[in-house]
């Protein structure tokens, strides 16, 4: 079976509008990993970043993902470890700054922080253990803008895309597969017609050769 220039255009097409719909549900899937799934499995965070103290390396609207930290895990904690905590143990603001001193007491261990783009320490120190939330695995450039806009109901609204998503990219790998095996189908089809009308002519010339043998044998 030939095709046409037509259906090779259409088959490049399908195969950049596949590998597009891949890569979008791949980057969307990730996202969902690394905003959702990775902070409830460490017990942490994931918080957009408003202020620019901590700047260059977390900029605004940026995404810290941290792991959780109790008083027992915040004795491992060390000098130059970024931290999320509550500056004040009755306000439920959470800050993310950097460790610049630590110190342990009878009482447990307490922290001096400090934002990368302040010029002093910060004014609520020390810190203590019981204060702090979490400390930071990594940063997501710029999502924070993204799940701004979305509110609250980014963190269903990730993982569905992905799920219609996969969906939409079975269907489309099902399709194809589908269309794969149709030419196939046809091509034997149009080979084994062929072979009918070859036997056909073939039979048509016995006969017509034979007649006349059979005319003679008769007079």
């Amino acid at each position: 079976m030939t095709r046409t220039r037509s259906d090779k255009s259409s088959g490049w097409a399908s195969a950049i509008g596949s590998g597009i719909v891949t890569f979008v549900m791949i980057g969307l899937l990730g996202l969902a990993v690394a905003l959702v799934v990775v902070p409830k499995a460490f017990g942490g965070l994931s918080l957009t970043v408003l202020t620019g103290s901590m700047e260059p390396g977390i900029a605004p609207g940026d995404v810290v993902v941290t792991r959780g930290v109790d008083m027992e895990a915040a004795r491992d904690l060390k000098i130059g470890d970024v931290i999320t905590f509550l500056p004040y143990p009755d306000d439920p603001t959470l800050v993310t700054h950097r460790i610049i001193a630590k110190t342990a007491s009878a009482q447990g261990y307490s922290f001096v922080t400090q934002g990368d783009n302040n010029t002093a320490p910060d004014v609520w120190n020390p810190v203590q253990d019981y204060q702090i939330r979490g400390e930071v695995l990594y940063v997501v450039p710029k999502i924070g803008h993204v799940r701004a806009w979305f509110g609250p109901a980014v963190s269903w609204i990730i993982p569905a895309i992905g799920v219609l998503l996969i969906a939409y990219a079975a269907v489309g790998f099902a399709l194809s597969f589908r269309k794969e095996k149709t030419p196939a189908l046809d091509g034997s089809v149009g080979d084994a017609q062929a072979a009918l009308d070859a036997a056909d002519t073939s039979d048509e010339g016995e006969v017509a050769h034979a007649s006349p043998r059979r005319a003679f044998c008769e007079d």
